[in-house]
């Protein structure tokens, strides 16, 4: 039988300052998941992708691990202001992992701490952890 997590020991959630520059993903907007994760086998499986491969199988993640993932989603226009983000019961999670749907090549993704805040710049061709409280 599995331990029960609970949240006493823990804070549960982190609060994202995100700055879009104006010329994000080549002057696109940009879609932008975070992904909290409660299984280890699916946090590795989860880590090694793209993000190009997330969001090309987001769907299919969502309805084979319904009880095990949580996402939260945004789309950016290049310039917007956005205001604090906060991801709740993140805390008792196996990890948080970042994916940002950039058309140049690359990984664009992250795994992110899971409590806290995290300063995200989103630039013309990835984003970038700027500091982590």
């Amino acid at each position: 039988m599995k331990p029960v997590r609970t949240a006493s020991h823990t804070t549960g959630d982190i609060h994202l300052n995100v700055t879009v520059e104006p010329e994000v993903n080549d002057n696109s907007p940009i879609a932008v998941d975070v992904v909290v994760v409660g299984d280890k086998d699916t946090l590795k499986q989860l880590s090694a992708l793209t993000a190009q491969t997330w969001f090309q199988k987001r769907d299919t993640f969502r309805r084979m691990h319904p009880s095990k993932i949580q996402i939260s989603s945004w789309e950016w226009v290049p310039g917007q202001e956005i205001a604090r983000l906060m991801i709740p019961n993140t805390g008792v999670a196996d990890g948080v992992l970042l994916f940002a749907n950039y058309t140049s090549s690359g990984d664009h993704s992250s795994v992110l701490p899971r409590n806290g805040t995290i300063d995200l710049a989103f630039g013309a061709k990835d984003f970038k952890i700027l500091t982590r409280r």
